[in-house]
């Protein structure tokens, strides 16, 4: 019997590393709703992310606590997500910055 062996690039293909001024290593990422795909985003110094605007959140949380030296997950977009991009903030310790996630089919 084959035993398929996952790896961190499979559950969570979409990675996004946070700074202290709330810059982003990937300022829009796109992500495949109907794939199930998720962001996690790292920070080494903690951070907090928020979609506040209008559209709100395209997964099932509006905010995600990144803890100091760790990372949080999106989860998978909701079922009922529109394919369009969706802005959030990250907030870094000495700064905010507003990148995007797109969500496609």
């Amino acid at each position: 019997m084959a035993t398929k062996v996952l790896t961190t690039k499979m559950l969570h293909p979409y990675k996004v590393h946070t700074e202290d001024d709330g810059d982003v290593d990937q300022p829009v990422i796109e992500i495949s709703r109907n794939g199930k795909d998720q962001v996690t985003w790292f920070s080494k110094k903690g951070a907090f992310i928020a979609f506040a605007s209008p559209d709100g959140s395209p997964f099932h949380d509006n905010t995600f606590q990144i803890p100091a030296g760790g990372s949080v997950s999106s989860g998978p977009a909701r079922s009922n997500a529109e394919y369009k991009a969706y802005k959030y903030a990250v907030v870094g310790r000495i700064g905010v910055n507003d990148p995007k996630v797109i969500i496609k089919p």
